[in-house]
């Protein structure tokens, strides 16, 4: 009877080993999907990347792009808008580092690194703006004839997309979607040249194999509201110019903006489909801007008058 409890004991121990690890697979896919953490690790990574090599990567997203929505003249000033909200990137960093309170946070502190171009490129009836890394931005023609921004609305976008570069959202979708090979590739990285490339040099080669459909990815509502953060900021950051060398635009404008694109998605849906597929959550970010702006004292609000 002794070989018979233990096989029975042998099956039970095994059952409960089998269980055991399931368990941990099950808590682990958990804490990866259902939680902020991948996105942590994500963003980890992504800030080893050098920024020279963003340029790079985005230089190489752009000829994609473009193949697909040529770009054509711009009628309606982005470009300008664009280059004077990194003046304002500017200012907020200069005021911070004066200051010494880091109100507009630490993503403008490198923002001279990256190469602008904003523009536009034709698109029929895609209304939406494609964020590529190093700094190219791009708003489609359909959205600009839709939609009639006000140039604090076309601010808004701007500033929102500058808000995906700076944050490295592309790179951390990638990252995201292949982390472990990710990781793999990036110790086991060698292309013989004689040069020891760093970790984050090595995760860039990596990520330059998927070049060609970063303006294609979708962001996580958690990109969106790091976005529309980086918006709000930006604006601000246009009254912190004393001379009125810059126009300011107020930080409301990106709900304004929000709000058109979710009147206009409620009449043509279609044409607002590849903006919701790739930035979602409009509703709910309307409202988060309505309570940002409700929570600034009085004093902090004639900041903006």
């Amino acid at each position: 009877w002794l070989p018979i409890l233990g096989h029975h004991l042998g099956i039970r121990n095994r059952k409960h080993h089998e269980l055991l690890l399931l368990a941990i697979i099950a808590s682990i896919l958990a804490l990866w999907f259902l939680t902020p953490f991948s996105d942590y690790c994500a963003a980890c990574i992504s800030w080893t990347v050098p920024v020279i090599t963003d340029v790079e990567l985005g230089r190489q997203s752009i000829v994609s792009l473009e193949s697909k929505y040529p770009r054509v003249q711009d009628r309606w000033g982005v470009q300008k808008i664009g280059m004077e909200l990194v003046k304002a990137g500017r200012n907020a960093r200069y005021n911070d580092n004066n200051n010494n309170n880091h109100f507009f946070g630490s993503i403008f502190d490198n923002i001279d690194e990256y190469e602008w171009d904003f523009g536009v490129v034709h698109a029929p009836n895609l209304v939406n703006a494609f964020a590529l890394p190093g700094g190219i931005i791009r708003v489609t023609d359909s959205l600009l004839q839709h939609l009639y921004l006000s140039n604090g609305e076309i601010a808004a976008l701007l500033g929102h997309e500058m808000g995906h570069v700076l944050h490295r959202h592309s790179q951390r979708r990638v990252i995201k979607q292949r982390f472990i090979s990710t990781l793999w590739d990036a110790f086991v990285y060698e292309d013989n040249d004689g040069y020891e490339e760093s970790f984050g040099e090595a995760v860039a080669e990596g990520l330059w194999k998927s070049a060609s459909y970063l303006g294609d990815l979708g962001f996580s509502r958690r990109d969106e509201y790091q976005a529309d953060a980086a918006a709000w900021d930006l604006l601000s950051a246009t009254y912190l110019d004393n001379k009125y060398v810059l126009r300011r635009y107020h930080p409301n404008s990106v709900k304004k903006l929000l709000t058109k694109l979710w009147d206009f998605q409620g009449r043509d849906a279609t044409a607002t489909a590849g903006w919701e597929s790739t930035h979602p959550g409009t509703k709910e970010r309307i409202d988060a801007l309505k309570e940002k702006w409700s929570k600034l004292d009085s004093r902090q609000k004639r900041r903006f008058v």
